[in-house]
């Protein structure tokens, strides 16, 4: 498994770079231009996994500077936005963006062939029962009980798709921010 990370700045400073760069041998720079680092990161299986909210702040306390981070998610194949990534990148604000936000931003933004690629992706992993499944769950405030009954499931097949729904997608539905992108990405 692997995922890219991007790293925008204005003028991308050489120290921001060497610090990627000396990650190890699971991180490796890829692309460096004037403004934007892209790094493969193999480190799945690590127990301690890094903190890119902590190298943020750590940018901002120690060069004075502030940078977009972009992470996707761990996955086999590439991921369906790597190409979009760099152009939308430059739009966002400063700070640290996962799957979920990215989500949340292409719907916010209306690039409506991004979220259909989104929504491609999402059934082609899981499949419209699925979806369906994850998408009462959510719109009964993520209450496993209550949603079993009001779809007339078993709460154990319930919870099963919702963990193989997260699994397979990388978006946690269980959390707020998950819940939320695919709520938008579906109703908006």
């Amino acid at each position: 498994m692997k995922r890219n990370i991007y790293i925008y700045q204005d003028a991308l400073n050489q120290e921001i770079t060497d610090l990627f760069s000396s990650l190890g041998s699971a991180f490796t720079v890829q692309k460096v231009t004037n403004n934007l680092l892209k790094i493969k990161d193999i480190d799945y299986d690590n127990e301690e996994p890094l903190d890119f909210e902590a190298f943020r702040e750590l940018i901002i306390e120690d060069f004075n500077q502030d940078i977009v981070m972009i992470i996707e998610p761990y996955l086999e194949e590439e991921f369906i936005l790597t190409n979009e990534i760099e152009t939308f990148i430059k739009t966002l604000k400063k700070g640290v963006y996962y799957f979920e936000d990215l989500v949340s931003y292409v719907v916010v933004t209306n690039q409506e062939i991004v979220k259909q690629k989104l929504k491609k992706y999402l059934l082609d992993k899981v499949g419209s029962d699925v979806i369906d499944t994850v998408l009462a769950f959510i719109q009964n405030n993520m209450n496993s009980s209550s949603t079993s009954k009001k779809i007339f499931m078993h709460r154990n097949t319930l919870n099963y798709r919702i963990d193989n729904f997260i699994e397979l997608t990388n978006l946690n539905v269980k959390t707020f921010k998950g819940a939320n992108a695919v709520y938008m990405l579906y109703h908006f």
